[in-house]
């Protein structure tokens, strides 16, 4: 989901956020936990959200109930997108949802987010798109590589050497004097591959016909940041490859400042899009994990003027069917708070991405987007004073509903590094 006007995260406000009469320090002793609960030059690289796999988070999901992630995604009846871009206004603003609230034994305080951020990625070796004919010197077609390499295989080395990206694996093929060894990664099992390359007929180059990929960006949203380990998680959904359809591996990855320009608002059967730059001078975090709950990672950004504006994170058991709201912060510098309904819950969903359905009805929102977008993955979402998950999708056919996955499944992604 993208923002449509001019958003950086170095502009957010550095003084306690408007809305937020007082704030209690999080003790540990239990049940007896308090925390505010609130409503409410640099390298730029441009891009258009329906360029990104994130890029590419635009990839259709085909099962009967699909929505996309954060936006699109493309099936039977409701056709939904996963979305990773957002949108903006006024950070923590209804006053009159500032209350104290009491942590339970099992919860955990966090910081939610809604500040859109650029997101780039690299891939962990060489990923092959497709296979493809070249002509050699007779003007003769081959497909060298085909039958051997396939969508989705990671080019991990190229006769012993690492191939870290493109230019890499480029360099060691042509230097080659005869068949190439490959080491690939396909499915979990890394295999040993052998190609004979082609001399190129118009550059005289030798090629093995592989469309190839190294790295990919967008823009996404945050969802929280855990103040006690500076660790964050954003989006609620993997970021998968557009071309391949499979969740990328990473090999390390940046979240910066994004600047969004404009809004293509969404509409039945066209979702919208938020379209801006990434600052790539104006670093955010570090990104650790790509997995199917979203993305991971660690924050090196100074963000004290954050550090108070904590509330629970609601255990699934905890959320219910009913009125809440989302952070995001479309069209202005500071992160907005908007009314939505939840409509439908699934706590036992075979897809955790879509553990809840929602519907946005808050006018002031609809104005802007039409409802979720393409940019909006991670937006949060809160009820009761907690923060309860993110939105990950929204359906292709109304743009006012789409999936959200419960805070309690990114919170464990944590562990994992």
């Amino acid at each position: 989901m993208f923002l449509p006007e001019h958003f950086s995260l170095n502009k957010l406000p550095r003084s306690k956020p408007r809305g937020i009469k007082s704030v209690h320090s999080v003790v540990s002793a239990k049940c007896r936990n308090f925390c505010v609960s609130a409503s409410g030059s640099n390298k730029i690289i441009k891009f258009s959200v329906f360029m990104l796999s994130f890029c590419a988070m635009l990839y259709l999901l085909t099962d009967a109930k699909s929505a996309m992630p954060g936006s699109l995604t493309v099936s039977n009846i409701n056709n939904e997108l996963p979305i990773l871009y957002i949108e903006s206004d006024n950070i923590f603003t209804n006053e009159a949802c500032v209350k104290e609230i009491p942590l339970k034994d099992c919860e955990q305080a966090v910081i939610p987010g809604g500040m859109t951020v650029g997101i780039r990625i690299s891939t962990n070796g060489v990923l092959v798109l497709g296979t493809d004919y070249i002509s050699d010197i007779k003007g003769e077609a081959h497909k060298p590589a085909d039958g051997i390499l396939y969508p989705g295989d990671l080019i991990l080395s190229v006769n012993g050497n690492l191939t870290e990206n493109k230019e890499a694996l480029k360099e060691e093929i042509n230097r080659s004097r005869g068949n190439i060894h490959l080491s690939v990664k396909r499915d979990g099992e890394t295999l040993q591959e052998i190609i004979k390359p082609i001399k190129c007929t118009q550059t005289s180059i030798n090629k093995i016909g592989a469309w190839v990929r190294d790295s990919t960006q967008g823009i996404g949203t945050i969802t929280y940041i855990n103040p006690q380990t500076m660790k964050f998680g954003a989006l609620g959904h993997g970021i998968m490859d557009v071309d391949t359809k499979k969740l990328m591996s990473i090999k390390s990855g940046e979240v910066t400042s994004a600047d969004v320009k404009s809004i293509r608002k969404g509409k039945r059967g066209a979702p919208g899009e938020l379209v801006g730059d990434i600052m790539m001078g104006e670093r955010f975090g570090e990104v650790r994990i790509n997995n199917p709950y979203g993305l991971y990672g660690i924050v090196n950004k100074d963000i004290s003027w954050l550090k108070n504006a904590t509330m629970p994170a609601a255990n699934k058991d905890d959320v219910m069917a009913g009125p809440a709201t989302i952070l995001t912060n479309i069209g202005s510098e500071e992160v907005v708070e908007y009314n939505i309904i939840v409509e439908t819950l699934n706590k036992h969903s075979s897809d955790n991405s879509k553990g809840m359905i929602i519907r946005i009805i808050d006018e002031r929102l609809i104005n802007k987007t039409n409802g979720i977008v393409q940019g909006m993955s991670g937006s949060p979402i809160l009820q009761n004073g907690r923060l309860i998950g993110a939105i990950t999708h929204v359906f292709v056919q109304d743009p006012t509903k789409g999936y959200g996955i419960f805070i309690e499944h990114m919170l464990k992604q944590e562990n994992s590094f």
